[in-house]
């Protein structure tokens, strides 16, 4: 469904606002301290630029604070930047934590980095917050009351403080960036967003709308209309619980318990095909003896759990609901997803192995103790989307048979690697067993993010890098904390460029921002074979995203021909905009002094080179890179 907010309580140059308290002035304000929202404030923060990062919650750090914390990646190298950062420090903290242990049990359990506690990452991000000495200012517990908006730009928004009913405060900057899973700021400044699911028809989307399919396949199955709808999909918590007895605190049975929740669940029992505690939720090994709880998909195989933590239908109006209503469903699913592990612990019903298996969990002492030792926010897995200058759809992942990968984006600002992957919009059905309606897993190719998807329609002054421009179908690839990530250090060095040039964020020149990025070690183009600390990776990431070769694989090494580099120098230049003919093709080997003429007559101001030793392609790379980069 499509949407124009237009609220009554929308100021345009209202003297109420005007005469309300006001901050100091901001370079930048970032309404939602998510990770996103965090690495939007950092990057400019890194800029010099002075930011406000404001919150409704009473913390930071959303759902990765609140048990998302093994990092929906699987190919590691198409996310770098800050998020990359984040990791190194995830490391260095199990390292330490291990020192003395050969055995370092956490800092393998850390994988790298890409799996933590949820206190350790929200540790390290308000680390990051506070080293950036003072630039950035935090306002917890605040809830967006107004959006200011002046001739279609968005000048100021105006906070209520929620531990202080009635006491509001006015900021004002020249950048404002909404990081919030719900996009809270854009839909309240009047940007179109939708909610739901647009139709198979819409985009041309395989896998769009009214859909049912069995887990990692791609055969449609029966009852797959393709029709849009205002289902949002399922969300849960991601508990942490622990099995060591000196920390485990028994869960308990919620006060609103139905076990009626759960007929599909005691049905797959009572069948015999759910005999353990991880085939109905999975369970994930983490650090210092916690694990995980997720939801668990329908097994193709197995046709188990017929349900799990993921609670749909119930959620649907989340997206556009009142803070008041939003609270009433977080209840909703905590009574749900606490009711399940206690079933599965308590139940008459349950065989006693199964009872005992489930039982070996409780929640941590230690974890979340203001909370009764559970998240505090639920796993919001889709909100709004605004519509911005650019809509990412499925068929972003179609490969470019000419280039062997995904189609090139020169205005790249990240990548996407992780699965469509929405979760269920409708409750399971026994008339479609073995799937539930709306969960698809398909896999793709990685692919490019373009600089639209962050900017909205019709409101300047603003930038969006979690509720950001995608189909229902792509989002569900896009959803990652460690994208979010990767687009709000994007949104942070586009606020900076945008005030330093003193043009709007929807003028950013996107080759300086991309090279900034590039630098900083983003990723805004996909290689396989390109460490974060290679030395040329800024230019293999630039140049990537202007055909600098084929498929997904860097190759530095490889030999070039005064053929093979002309080819590649005329895609990258066409994509530059630039008209320059080629000479003849020769198998002949290619020099820096030929490269160096090359790009001279295509008006580069290269220095000449007398070097006439073959060139491999990183030398090429670095040569071209460092005439063409803004």
């Amino acid at each position: 469904m499509t949407s124009h907010v237009s609220r009554r309580g929308l100021l345009q140059s209202s003297l109420a606002a005007a005469l309300l308290p006001s901050a100091p002035p901001a370079g930048v304000v970032v309404y939602g301290a998510t990770p996103g929202g965090i690495a939007a404030a950092v990057a400019a923060a890194r800029q010099g630029r002075t930011v406000i990062l404001c919150e409704y919650e009473d913390h930071i750090g959303g759902i990765v604070s609140n048990g998302l914390t093994n990092a929906d990646i699987g190919r590691k190298q198409a996310v770098g930047g800050l998020f990359y950062e984040f990791t190194r420090r995830v490391v260095r903290h199990y390292r330490q934590q291990d020192s003395g242990n050969p055995a370092q049990p956490n800092l393998k359990l850390c994988r790298d980095g890409y799996w933590y506690e949820a206190t350790v990452a929200e540790k390290i991000l308000h680390d990051l917050i506070s080293e950036t000495g003072g630039r950035i200012r935090l306002l917890l517990s605040h809830k967006l009351v107004e959006a200011v908006v002046a001739r279609n730009q968005l000048t100021a928004i105006v906070l209520e403080d929620r531990r202080k009913p009635g006491a509001t405060v006015r900021l004002n900057a020249p950048v404002f960036i909404d990081a919030t899973y719900e996009g809270e700021l854009a839909a309240m400044a009047g940007v179109p967003f939708r909610t739901g699911r647009e139709s198979r028809a819409e985009y041309n989307e395989p896998h769009a709308g009214v859909i049912y399919m069995r887990f990692g396949t791609t055969t449609l199955l029966p009852g797959s209309t393709g029709e849009a709808d205002n289902a949002t999909q399922a969300f849960c918590f991601r508990f942490h619980v622990t099995n060591d007895p000196a920390f485990r605190v028994p869960i308990e049975k919620p006060a609103a318990f139905n076990r009626d929740d759960y007929k599909f669940v005691v049905d797959d029992i009572r069948a015999g095909r759910a005999t353990t505690f991880r085939h109905v939720i999975q369970v994930y090994p983490m650090p210092n003896g916690r694990f995980e709880l997720n939801s668990d998909h329908v097994h193709p195989d197995t046709g188990v759990p017929c349900e799990s933590l993921d609670l749909a239908e119930d959620n649907w109006e989340w997206p556009t609901a009142t803070p008041e209503r939003r609270r009433e469903i977080y209840q909703r699913y905590l009574t749900h997803n606490v009711g399940l592990i206690w079933l599965l612990q308590n139940d008459p019903e349950v065989p006693a192995a199964l009872r005992e298996d489930a039982r070996q969990y409780g929640w941590h002492r230690d974890l979340w103790p203001t909370n009764n030792h559970m998240p505090r926010q639920v796993y919001v897995r889709q909100g709004r989307r605004i519509l911005g200058d650019y809509v990412l759809t499925e068929r972003d992942a179609d490969l470019d048979p000419s280039l062997a990968r995904t189609r090139l984006r020169p205005d790249s600002i990240g990548v996407i690697e992780w699965a469509f992957d929405p979760h269920g919009h409708h409750k399971y059905d026994p008339a479609h067993p073995g799937v539930r309606e709306g969960y698809i897993f398909i896999a793709h190719e990685p692919f490019q993010v373009p600089y639209g998807v962050l900017v909205p329609r019709k409101i300047d002054g603003l930038l969006v890098p979690v509720a950001c421009s995608c189909s229902h179908v792509a989002y569900n690839a896009l959803r990652m904390e460690p994208v979010f990530m990767a687009l709000g250090q994007a949104c942070g060095l586009a606020a900076d460029l945008a005030i330093a040039k003193r043009t709007t964020v929807r003028n950013v020149p996107t080759a300086v921002l991309q090279s900034k990025l590039v630098e900083q070690r983003g990723v805004v183009t996909f290689y396989h074979d390109l460490p974060f600390d290679d030395p040329a990776f800024a230019a293999f990431q630039y140049l990537g995203a202007r055909g600098l070769n084929p498929g997904y694989r860097a190759e530095k090494a490889a030999p070039l021909t005064k053929a093979s580099g002309a080819e590649r120098l005329a895609r990258i230049l066409k994509f530059e905009g630039k008209s320059w003919t080629p000479p003849s093709a020769a198998a002949d080997p290619l020099t820096a002094q030929d490269l160096a003429a090359w790009l001279k007559q295509a008006g580069y101001n290269s220095p000449a080179s007398s070097d006439s030793r073959p060139l491999h392609l990183e030398a090429f790379a670095t040569q071209v890179y460092r005439a063409i980069k803004p």
